[in-house]
């Protein structure tokens, strides 16, 4: 599985999990995904969640961005500078 941008934080405990219940539909569409890139379904599942969660602290730095008054001329690296510093 790939690694996340994010490889400067703690590393997890041993019993940190998740648990959820999903539907015969749902854990077939993943698995079949999973196979087709050659991943375990949890690599692909863990895979697609920290993908999405590093979009939306991205999104979300980037919009309290655009919300801050400026007096200066903007960055466009400035929302992911906030999203690094936001993640220390």
């Amino acid at each position: 599985m790939p690694e996340s941008v994010r490889q400067d934080l703690p590393a997890s405990k041993a019993d940190d999990h998740l648990a959820f219940r999903i539907s015969a539909e749902q854990i077939l569409v993943i698995r079949k995904a999973a196979e087709l890139i050659g991943w375990t379904v949890t690599d692909y599942v863990l895979s697609a969640a920290l993908d999405r969660a590093e979009r939306d602290l991205y999104e979300h730095a980037a919009a309290l961005e655009a919300a801050a008054p400026s007096t200066t001329e903007t960055d466009p690296t400035d929302p992911y500078i906030a999203l690094l510093l936001a993640l220390t």
